[in-house]
């Protein structure tokens, strides 16, 4: 599966992955941080953590988890959250397919470029929803195909050849969205550098609350 041959790539490159994607990715990553909005009473939870590139966007304060797949990138992240200070982020080898947490656990998921990098976002997608507190919000920042452009086999077939080292960039939000359509899309706009990336905000909802747009 594309997953597992991408660990294999990430646990040689660790330091290059940093070099090289940490300069483009680094405002996306700085908006999603502050797109979280945390408060000290919430708990965040990271899915593909990677070598923590984001950690240092977020307060030193943070509570909850950090997990992905490469125990190597792992290795990365934990230096970083001991230099920052970040003492209770927990963070785990785990696969994103099956989160090993409880659902509604967090009141924060973030979602930095692992979508279009596992092999099936949808289902990553639909875990993360899974986890999030009714009420709580998912923060995407990652690389979508634009929704009404055409996607020729040539392109899909190059697509799917650097996912195995790499990300996709044929995926629609529309596709990875399809895993947990429950959830509500309360922001989505583009991000420098030359708008490359996607920052994508999503509501879980709260059965527990009344829809304001509902006559009660």
């Amino acid at each position: 599966m594309r997953l597992f041959s991408n660990v294999r790539v990430y646990e040689r490159v660790g330091g290059l992955y940093d070099a090289t994607l940490g300069f483009w990715s680094r405002e996306v990553r700085r908006q999603a941080a502050d797109t979280l909005d945390l408060r000290e009473d919430e708990r965040l939870l990271i899915v593909g953590v990677g070598t923590g590139m984001e950690l240092e966007h977020l307060p030193a304060w943070v509570r909850g988890a950090g997990v992905d797949l490469s125990a190597g990138m792992l290795e990365r992240a934990n230096r970083r959250r001991t230099a920052l200070g970040m003492r209770d982020l927990d963070l785990r080898v785990m696969d994103a397919r099956a989160l090993d947490f409880p659902d509604g656990g967090f009141e924060a998921v973030y979602l930095p470029l692992v979508l279009t990098v596992v092999e099936d976002g949808a289902r990553v997608l639909a875990e993360a929803a899974r986890v999030t507190a009714p009420g709580g919000r998912l923060v995407i920042a990652d690389r979508f195909w634009p929704e009404g452009r055409p996607r020729p086999a040539a392109v899909r077939a190059v697509s799917r050849a650097l996912g195995h080292v790499a990300m996709r960039f044929d995926i629609r939000l529309s596709e990875i969205l399809a895993g947990a359509p429950s959830l509500e899309v309360e922001d989505h706009r583009r991000v420098v550098p030359r708008a490359f990336f996607h920052l994508v905000t999503l509501r879980k909802p709260d059965p527990s609350k009344p829809d304001p747009s509902k006559p009660g």
